[in-house]
């Protein structure tokens, strides 16, 4: 049954309003979309939205400006694309995994069909539609990382004596455990119903930071899930990259390349969708979602990286990495919400003309909020700007700087701190 305006997180089958209409959210298990999949998005974006497509950070699709005339026929469409798993868990969707998967020099394993079938798993759950919307799964094959989230169950593989197994964590807290890799799946769905269990016990929110919390909590989830487990340290180092990767990059496959290219605040219009579906199909390339709200075209022939590079410059989509957006974030702001006290898309553009032909030191990024509760910025970021009814606060690296500055002050205070050199590149 679909249901509109109530205060909780979006849906395809929970539209929300806006100030720019109804906005749904979509489910893509692990970023993985086909071709089809993704034109069928910027059909219906074209035909019920605004023909624009965002791009989460949990690697999900968005679409807004909806009409109310027009949300059935939107939720008709998507679900003929495959996009609605059952009306009960329409919003039981954030699988997280590296948009690298598959493809990473420095993996252990590849995550993708554990992804599959943990999706196929909750899906033939009840139990799991009681899970809530922000709840999010992450199974890492142990190469490069990009979800700077703590999420509430993540796997993580592991080699230890040349046998893998996947660690686990709960709410960005090591376990101390491993898992067998073939039960891993089976944990993690235990697990998920474990916390629903404790949160109606103690009280507490099914998230994984409240588990870690709570020692009572804790102690039970592992007591409960102990007959899967296995001894096994966390794993050693990190492998989180901080970088928003723009460009063609090697892979493990031998003459194949991941194409990666700047997607400007995480948004798409119908056009550039399309445009990214028709070089997935003609190079027999696969499409990822990217929890820095971008694309990763895997499996491209190396030898056909000119063509594709034209093809996307011609869509308006950069492999270059110095259009000026590379780190910049921003909330929909006041064309789209009610709450927002600057246009700040607008004005993250205008920081990006002021950026562009510059490459920003590793780790450089920028937040730009429209207003003090930040609610689209799940991370923090090397400078956040926060707009009030006299300007922007600026802080950087979590300090305050400077207090209702002007939009001229606020682009010149960033552009003193984007340092014009190399930025490390993941493998």
């Amino acid at each position: 049954m679909m249901r509109v305006g109530e205060s909780f997180c979006p849906g395809i089958l929970h539209a929300v309003e806006a100030k720019d209409g109804l906005l749904t959210r979509i489910r893509v298990p692990g970023g993985m979309i086909s071709p089809s999949q993704l034109e069928a998005i910027a059909e219906i974006s074209t035909a019920f939205s605004d023909g624009q497509v965002e791009i989460t950070s949990r690697s999900n699709l968005q679409l807004r400006a909806i009409q109310n005339k027009n949300l059935n026929y939107l939720v008709h469409e998507l679900d003929s694309a495959g996009f609605i798993p059952s009306p009960q868990h329409d919003r039981v969707r954030n699988l997280m995994a590296s948009p690298f998967a598959g493809l990473d020099l420095g993996e252990v394993l590849d995550p993708r069909p554990f992804v599959k079938e943990l999706d196929r798993r909750l899906i033939a759950d009840q139990r799991m539609a009681a899970l809530p919307p922000k709840f999010s799964f992450a199974i890492d094959g142990g190469g490069s990382w990009f979800n700077r989230d703590s999420d509430d169950l993540a796997l993580r593989a592991v080699t230890i004596d040349n046998v893998h197994y996947f660690h686990l964590a709960i709410g960005g807290v090591s376990s101390g455990f491993g898992v067998r890799v073939d039960r891993g799946v089976e944990c993690a769905v235990e697990a998920a119903k474990k916390y629903l269990d404790i949160s109606k016990a103690l009280g507490i929110p099914a998230r994984g930071k409240k588990i870690a919390s709570s020692p009572e909590a804790m102690a039970r989830l592992l007591d409960e899930l102990s007959d899967f487990f296995v001894s096994c340290p966390p794993p050693g180092g990190s492998n989180l990259v901080l970088d928003m990767p723009v460009g063609a990059y090697v892979t493990n496959q031998v003459g194949f390349v991941k194409v990666v290219p700047s997607i400007p605040l995480g948004r798409l219009t119908a056009e550039q969708t399309k445009c990214v579906a028709s070089v997935a199909r003609e190079w027999d390339g696969d499409i990822r979602l990217a929890p820095w709200r971008g694309v990763v075209l895997g499996a491209i022939p190396e030898s056909s990286i000119s063509q594709v590079t034209a093809t996307l410059q011609k869509a308006g989509l950069s492999l270059d990495g110095r259009d000026g957006y590379r780190g910049i974030a921003a909330c929909s702001g006041s064309a789209g919400c009610d709450a927002s006290l600057a246009d700040v898309r607008r004005d993250a553009s205008l920081l990006a003309f002021r950026l562009s032909g510059h490459e920003a030191k590793s780790g450089w990024t920028v937040n730009i909020s429209g207003c003090e509760k930040q609610c689209a910025m799940r991370n923090g970021a090397t400078a956040e700007l926060i707009a009030n009814s006299s300007g922007y606060d600026i802080r950087i690296n979590g300090q305050l700087v400077a207090s209702n500055s002007s939009l001229g002050s606020v682009i010149e205070t960033l552009v003193a701190s984007h340092s014009v050199i190399s930025v490390e590149v993941p493998s």
